[in-house]
């Protein structure tokens, strides 16, 4: 059932989507930073509970007014027009609004199956890269979906969601220090995560930092080790991502104490592999490394993650081996 908006409300409501860890953290500070007085509702996919269960205390924390889980375990990869109908139903059963009750629409995640809606429509609205730097290279999405959904890729493809030139996105929200495009133009806004996170209050930091992780993270280590889910991107296999880090850990890393930040994507046991270091399984943006410590490391090492862009005012950033993307 739709409800029905205050006239003294309506207009004054922001409508935000995402995907990722990621993209949750960036949105939460997004709206804390330009749109904290107005009421705002955050979509997320039903399968990010399989990482984040407590996503219900993003509601009760007030990070946004209200959260709906977008059933998207239950829209068939399948043809272009049966998408559009399936998409539509999924929005009128579970968001109580129309589009018209919001004044904007922010969507991370964009080559997700809501912006169909959006197309369908007609409805403008604002695109966030998927991870800092990847407006520049949104070519590694597009061959990582192929791999999986290439019906879903060639959607995607097809209304320029990858890289943003559908022309119903009037604004590209992107980190423009990580970029390898020109990125000058006024219709790009320039968003740091790592200078959000900053700017809050303490208290208030700490209150989003335990949304994610309750505890910090006890213990000491020369670096801190981010991993990348390769082969869920279809750029290796599986036992060349294990290769990969076993080369990584007998060659610059051999002697090193570790802390191992686990992907949230990532499905590689690694600790057969650095069976001495300290495995961070639980599911949060790594954005939130430089607060999570108790004794934070002073490097941090990486295979050319996103992740490292907006650690670099925390961190020593060291990048290894060759560039997996180039390819």
């Amino acid at each position: 059932m739709k409800r029905t908006l205050d006239k003294n409300r309506a207009g004054r409501m922001v409508l935000y989507h995402a995907v990722s860890s990621y993209q949750l953290l960036e949105v939460i500070l997004h709206r804390q930073t330009y749109h904290r007085e107005e009421k705002a509702v955050l979509l997320l996919p039903d399968f990010i509970t399989e990482k984040y269960p407590q996503y219900q205390k993003i509601e009760n924390g007030r990070w946004f007014d209200e959260v709906y889980l977008f059933p998207y375990l239950r829209i068939p990869h399948q043809d272009e027009k049966h998408l559009f109908s399936d998409v539509a139903r999924c929005f009128a059963q579970r968001i109580p609004y129309e589009l018209s009750d919001f004044s904007a629409v922010y969507v991370a995640g964009a080559h997700f199956y809501f912006s169909l809606y959006l197309i369908a429509k007609h409805r403008p609205f604002v695109f966030f890269e998927d991870a800092a730097g990847m407006l520049s290279r949104w070519e590694i999405l597009y061959r990582g979906l192929c791999n999986t959904f290439p019906v879903h890729a060639e959607i995607a493809r097809k209304y320029g969601l990858f890289n943003g030139e559908n022309p119903l996105i009037y604004r590209i929200v992107c980190l423009k220090q990580a970029q390898t495009i020109d990125v000058t133009g006024q219709r790009f806004e320039d968003f740091s995560v790592e200078d959000a996170l900053e700017n809050l209050t303490f208290r208030k930091r700490r209150r989003l930092i335990r949304l994610f992780i309750p505890n910090k993270i006890k213990g000491r280590a020369d670096a801190v080790l981010l991993t990348q889910n390769f082969a869920w991107l279809g750029l290796m296999s599986i036992n060349e991502q294990k290769q990969l880090y076993e080369n990584i850990r007998d060659s610059v890393l051999s002697g090193m104490r570790l802390f191992v930040k686990v992907h949230p994507d990532d499905t590689l046991d690694y600790s057969g592999i650095f069976s001495k270091a300290r495995i961070i399984e639980r599911a949060f943006p790594s954005e939130l490394l430089p607060y999570v410590f108790f004794h934070k490391p002073p490097l941090l090492y990486a295979v050319n993650s996103a992740g490292c862009e907006n650690l670099i005012k925390h961190f020593k950033i060291r990048k290894l081996g060759r560039d997996v993307y180039a390819e």
